[in-house]
């Protein structure tokens, strides 16, 4: 390694997290990815996540940069490189000379022809002021994702693209309305007990999340549960995929009986230590959703199934950028799969609150059709349309919510569907 090359080992971490990000199909959480980051200083993880989560989110524009100085078909090595090299001269302004060498001495470093790569960088860094205004539309997104949103408006599609490069903002959920008022921290009010932290700083360093007032949850993934009528009339609620908790905390606060499962020891283990800090203390088993226990039952069922998580793309850019499309007929059989699960566990009378953070049809509308077309014992209720927010027409839909990201709010929610499913005999 050439020591003299300031930022070297960042960068070749940045291209390894990026190959295996792409090449194996991994999200950024994976614990490799976090293993190479968590070696570095903290401001080098700031550089870290910042080159990553832009090359990934921008790299629509940067492949059409590419390919108008490339004609030849790129190796994958040789692809990440110049997409994540293209990413910090045009789109971050970073100085093209120091990323130029790096990449060459990356390109090196993997036996990639390093001439090569530092005339295509030279020539796109003289070009970079005009580059800058590369745009892209609906038709140059994968053809997966064309064919589940032909659903939406041509405005819904722009929004989409546009809500790309858009960081999320925190969205808090106090316990209570009185925790809430007495925040130290500037908030954009949601609701009594809910809103979007203004500055940007580390959570952990809020003295009232470490006295456990309150959890970070996005807006669109609290909202369903909030707009339920006379939620205290159920007893017995389950969450039947409750990690990371937030909707289970919702209803913890409430004070309300809930049954914590998730399949995931892992998970459980984060959602336990939230738990802790919150000072919950519900009831949590540990199985597979075919197993539970079909003599248990509930009368409120909450179920975030997995999902494409095509709404949250603002956080998890890498649903575009990896290399194979995400597996969506498999997400909607496990979808149906756990509905009709549901279905047997739920008393009469008893909700199923279904729930995604997708806004693909397969995944939403159809898949509520299809539920509903093989269990006649179910119906469609309506969510309480009173608070403001309902507005926004497009919100509900088929008595359903339905958001896309950059829909409402200023463009701070993600991408979300929830239905309510009651048994009616």
């Amino acid at each position: 390694m050439n020591k003299m090359v300031k930022g070297l080992k960042v960068r070749r971490d940045i291209h390894e997290i990026l190959f295996r990000i792409y090449k194996y199909n991994i999200n950024v959480n994976n614990r490799f990815v976090q293993n190479i980051i968590s070696k570095h200083k903290e401001e080098d993880i700031r550089l870290i996540n910042n080159v990553v989560l832009n090359s990934m989110r921008y790299h629509f524009h940067t492949k059409k940069i590419i390919s108008r100085y490339v004609k030849k078909k790129l190796k994958d090595d040789e692809n990440i490189l110049l997409i994540s090299s293209v990413t910090q001269i045009v789109f971050l302004g970073f100085r093209e000379y120091a990323v130029v060498n790096c990449s060459v001495e990356i390109a090196k470093y993997k036996n990639i022809y390093h001439g090569f790569i530092n005339a295509v960088l030279k020539k796109i860094s003289k070009d970079k002021d005009k580059l800058i205004k590369t745009t892209i539309n609906y038709n140059e997104l994968p053809r997966w994702f064309k064919i589940q949103t032909k659903n939406l408006t041509d405005n819904e599609r722009k929004l989409f693209i546009d809500s790309f490069f858009k960081e999320p903002n925190l969205h808090l959920v106090f316990k209570s309305k009185k925790e809430f008022d007495k925040f130290e921290e500037k908030i954009i009010k949601t609701s009594e007990n809910s809103g979007f932290l203004q500055n940007k700083r580390k959570i952990e360093e809020i003295v009232s999340y470490r006295e456990g007032n309150w959890w970070v949850q996005d807006f669109s993934s609290s909202f369903p549960i909030r707009s339920i009528a006379k939620l205290h009339k159920y007893k017995k609620f389950l969450d039947m995929c409750a990690a990371p908790g937030g909707k289970s905390f919702q209803i913890l606060s409430r004070n309300l009986n809930i049954t914590l499962n998730d399949k995931s020891k892992a998970r459980i283990k984060l959602m336990k230590n939230n738990l802790r800090r919150l000072k919950f203390n519900p009831r949590i088993i540990n199985k597979n959703f075919e197993n539970l226990d079909s003599n248990i039952k509930f009368d409120f069922i909450i179920l975030d199934a997995p999902c494409s998580s095509i709404g949250t793309i603002r956080k998890n850019p890498e649903i575009f950028f990896k290399s194979k499309e995400p597996k969506i007929t498999e997400l909607v059989e496990i979808q149906s799969k756990m509905l009709k699960k549901a279905s047997e566990i739920v008393e009469l009378n008893g909700i199923i609150l279904y729930m995604v953070c997708s806004f693909l049809y397969i995944e939403t509308e159809h898949q509520i059709k299809d539920f509903l077309d093989k269990a006649n014992s179910f119906r469609l209720e309506k969510f309480d349309v009173s608070t403001k927010i309902f507005e926004h027409t497009r919100l509900i839909k088929n008595s359903c919510i339905l958001t896309i990201p950059n829909y409402i709010l200023d463009n701070t929610v993600d991408g979300y569907f929830a239905a309510l499913l009651k048994k009616v005999r």
